[in-house]
């Protein structure tokens, strides 16, 4: 657990520190630091659970099948991946590198992180705070959900044209994500969105309807909307998805509007601004919506960036000391509470450049494929024909 915590508390000395100072600080510094955390979630050993197993499984599947020469469109990537082809193409670019799921993981991280990493520096004068932000809200998930995360940061890099209303380059990269992870297709809504400071009484009945229709339960809506576009694992999900009411959706939700109507004054009218502003109302907004699904805060993660900036631009006041520190205790609580939650899946702290396997780790003889990694990390680190292997299903 100790290295979880010193991530932590090392970010929020360094996001304090940078509030005294009044420029940002250097992009190669802040680069490099958001590489060295990247470089710490992709090189962890398997940590997050069956995820990375299944990503790996697949990985290895499609590697294995292009090195024996039965082209990008092989069987493993039709019956997994076609759906969300532009994750799969990844795969095959990665495979054709090396079939080690180690490397796979380590080089899609690194990828994940220096998007993430150029939308914080870009978007906010803190980016140090902004990081500290994610570290609450969403850092953990990032050793297991490989494809969402990746498409929540070309969504990130997309909202450009929305303040802009560049109409077919923003949908052009929301089409984009969509192939990664097909929940993207959700943002399509944020172009629609008009860029107003909008008064808060006309905020809270949007976000009340928005709770009433999350209570009738949006598995039924998801189903809808899937046999329209024909993303057909979105309904297949949704069918999985129900899992009764979400307290914690709806306190976070109330938690961040709480905020920002104590600071909607402080909101400027500018087109960023406003873009910003509805990015965090749409965050808030998908967690009611979605507040009788297991999946309503992954959906929200599109949102997140909204969240960070606005949370960010509140506390860069002189008089905001306060506010900073609520803000650090509650993500600290956040991030405390998924570490000791998922406990052996995060620690011990094991990385792949030590052989063996994790003592007590119960989802190793469940999903391990491979037994030969357990013996050395490394041992298919170049591509060569190999015998093809059984693969269990993807989701």
């Amino acid at each position: 657990m100790t290295p979880y915590l010193l991530i932590f508390i090392i970010t929020a000395y360094i996001a304090f520190i940078q509030f005294k100072n009044k420029r940002k600080p250097s992009p190669y510094f802040f680069g490099l630091y958001v590489f060295a955390l990247g470089l710490f979630v992709g090189i962890s050993d398997m940590l997050g659970g069956y995820d990375r197993y299944i990503y790996g499984e697949v990985f290895t599947g499609i590697s294995e099948s292009v090195a024996r020469g039965e082209g990008v469109l092989n069987d493993t990537f039709n019956m997994y991946l076609l759906k969300e082809p532009l994750y799969g193409m990844t795969n095959v670019i990665i495979g054709l590198l090396t079939p080690n799921r180690y490397a796979f993981i380590l080089i899609y991280t690194l990828l994940v992180y220096t998007i993430y990493g150029i939308c914080f520096y870009r978007y906010t004068e803190k980016p140090f705070f902004a990081l500290l932000v994610f570290l609450g809200l969403m850092f953990f998930f990032t050793f297991t959900y490989l494809r969402q995360i990746l498409a929540v940061g070309v969504i990130w890099l997309a909202l450009p044209y929305y303040t802009h209303r560049k109409t077919w380059k923003y949908l052009a990269m929301v089409a984009t994500a969509t192939q990664i992870h097909n929940s993207a297709v959700i943002m399509a809504v944020l172009y629609f969105i008009p860029l107003r400071k909008w008064k808060f009484s006309q905020i809270i009945p949007v976000m009340i309807l928005l709770f009433v229709m999350g209570l009738y339960g949006m598995g039924n809506f998801m189903a809808f909307a899937g046999s329209l576009t024909g993303v057909e694992n979105i309904k297949e999900h949704a069918d999985v998805a129900e899992y009764g009411f979400r307290y914690e959706y709806v306190v976070e939700s109330c938690l961040f509007l709480y905020l920002l109507y104590k600071n909607y004054k402080t909101v400027d009218t500018d087109k960023e601004s406003l873009s910003y502003l509805n990015l965090y109302l749409l965050f808030c907004g998908i967690l009611l919506l979605f507040c009788k699904s297991s999946d309503g805060g992954r959906i929200a993660w599109y949102g997140i960036m909204g969240i960070i900036i606005m949370l960010t631009q509140f506390c860069k006041s002189k008089n905001a000391a306060g506010l900073r520190i609520f803000l650090t205790i509650m993500f600290f609580a956040l991030y405390f509470r998924i570490l000791y939650g998922w406990g052996m899946l995060l620690y011990p702290y094991k990385t792949f450049l030590t052989n063996g396997v994790r003592e007590g780790d119960r989802i190793y003889p469940q999903y391990e494929y491979d037994e030969k990694y357990a013996d050395d990390k490394l041992y298919n680190l170049f591509p060569e024909k190999e015998e093809k292997t059984d693969n269990i299903p993807f989701y």
